[in-house]
């Protein structure tokens, strides 16, 4: 800005005065520039005709060569924002119809308060008081993250990915997915999961069975919205995943939690007069064990006699690297009272938030319609990317190797855990990505580990929020390692025991 009596500053250098760049950032150059020209214009800074300085002046005023601000020009050029004229430089466009920033009116003083209704809301439903896993935000950044159900971003297939979405958005196929497609998912991608990923589970199902869901949290969420009501009662298992418990008490007025042993889910009469019994059969979470085959018999036969609907959550299937799991409930009933709900993120991405149900037709019309009237659709382009990497064989190829690194880890792992360990408690089946460790003689809080391993550059996490009824299992704590390298197992978990013997 000028100070008083000074020329005023012309637009064209005001530009160059308003430009930030940060050199420490992955974004390049080039496109700082680009990004900060165009914020100028849509922030009303840089008005139509405006007069924008030579590359040469633009590039000395910021420090970058000529090549970066020409790189830049010609972007926005190509997107109409600014012209070249000859023999007169670059302009902002004539024809620009950008709304610009409005300035409110300012608050006038003695307003009258503003209404809460987050106070109307019930206390014991407020979204924001539920207790969740926790784990830092750039967890991505520490040295050892054994976090959970998260992968390794150096065994992402960057490249057949890439191609799959380039495949996807060519002209040809975007009528497939730029439009509105009502509530229906793309075909492909419901072909591909019917024919591909349900047979390797021992499930048969055609189109009409499936609905592809933002993560199988939301099919989670779909089931219970469409089948709550006055009086109608949830079960799920304790420990469990606490996510399925914030929506249960959200939606119902009551969630019976069912102790879990070392067969899985207790069967018995805490059952009865259940409308929903929601499990973990194949990988128990947080536990990791595996419900047995006669619990199994067990609750599907309390499931006929008690007229109730199982949720089963399959949530790491396809990264199970036994040779024969155990198959999924859905495949040994009979009688439509199981919905297997699923996802790809284990596998290939949680980001990608990219998930499934498998339920009667019937159902899936009432869900389908459910969800349409929340986002229609997850986005089709995302469905298109996704069929086609499994279309091509890259998702077989990717759980294969996934397979044969996750073994590896495991073993690596429980070996150190049996050791190193002993003192503790520990869970962790083969074929998991994960191991619990409990505390049995309560000297050591899963807070304090937590918080003091993450000093260490070590990130483990507390499955306090898995406990429910009493809400005093504080000692105990859950080692992922889907996301950290074989070769940091070892030095992450003897600095990890040496924090807790610091304790």
């Amino acid at each position: 800005m000028t100070d008083s009596g000074t020329k005023p500053t012309s637009p064209a250098n005001l530009a160059a005065q308003l430009i930030e760049l940060d050199r420490s950032l992955d974004v390049g150059l080039r496109d700082q520039v680009q990004s900060e020209i165009s914020r100028l214009i849509s922030g009303g800074a840089l008005r139509s005709g405006t007069r924008l300085p030579s590359c040469r002046k633009l590039a000395g005023e910021l420090k970058v060569s000529i090549n970066t601000v020409l790189g830049a020009y010609s972007r926005l050029c190509d997107d109409n924002l600014i012209e070249a004229r000859a023999r007169s430089g670059y302009f902002i466009c004539d024809d620009l119809r950008i709304p610009h920033q409005r300035v409110a009116d300012p608050v006038q003083t003695g307003a009258p308060p503003q209404a809460n209704f987050v106070a109307r809301i019930t206390p014991h439903r407020l979204p924001s008081k539920n207790s969740y896993i926790l784990r830092p935000p750039n967890w991505q950044d520490y040295e050892y993250p054994f976090v959970c159900n998260q992968i390794d971003i150096q065994r992402f297939p960057i490249s057949e990915w890439r191609e799959c979405t380039r495949m996807a958005m060519n002209r040809r196929d975007l009528g497939i997915w730029s439009g509105d497609n009502q509530y229906w998912d793309s075909q492909e991608l419901l072909d591909q999961i019917c024919h591909r990923l349900l047979p390797r589970r021992g499930i048969t199902a055609d189109s009409e069975n499936v609905l592809v869901t933002v993560g199988a949290q939301q099919a989670l969420y779909l089931i219970a919205s469409l089948l709550r009501g006055p009086g109608r009662v949830v079960a799920m298992e304790d420990p469990g995943y606490p996510d399925a418990r914030n929506i249960f008490e959200q939606l119902f007025d009551e969630v019976r939690f069912i102790p879990v042993d070392d067969e899985g889910l207790i069967v018995d009469d805490r059952l009865e007069g259940c409308d929903l019994v929601y499990l973990t059969p194949n990988r128990q979470f947080p536990t990791t064990v595996s419900l047995s085959a006669a619990r199994r018999a067990s609750l599907l036969e309390v499931a006929e006699k008690q007229d109730f609907l199982i949720i089963e959550d399959d949530y790491e299937s396809d990264v199970d690297f036994r040779v024969n799991p155990p198959l999924p409930l859905y495949q040994s009933n009979r009688t439509g009272r199981v919905v297997y709900i699923s996802s790809l993120s284990k596998s290939l991405a949680p980001g990608l938030r990219l998930g499934f149900l498998v339920a009667p037709p019937d159902l899936v019309t009432e869900l389908r319609a459910l969800r349409g009237m929340m986002i229609r659709h997850p986005p089709l382009v995302l469905q298109h990317a996704a069929a086609l990497f499994l279309r091509f064989g890259h998702y077989d190829a990717l759980c294969s190797r996934l397979h044969g690194a996750y073994e590896r880890r495991w073993t690596i792992a429980n070996q150190i855990l049996q050791s190193d360990f002993s003192d503790f408690g520990i869970q962790g089946e083969v074929g998991g990505t994960s191991f619990m460790l409990s505390d049995p003689a309560k000297r050591w809080p899963a807070a304090d580990v937590v918080q003091n391993a993450l000093i260490e550059g070590v990130v483990v996490e507390s499955v306090a929020p898995c406990f429910f009824a009493t809400k005093t299992e504080h000692f105990s704590f859950r080692v992922g390692f889907s996301a950290v390298h074989a070769d940091r197992i070892e030095p992450g978990l003897s600095i990890l025991r040496k924090v807790i013997d610091a304790l």
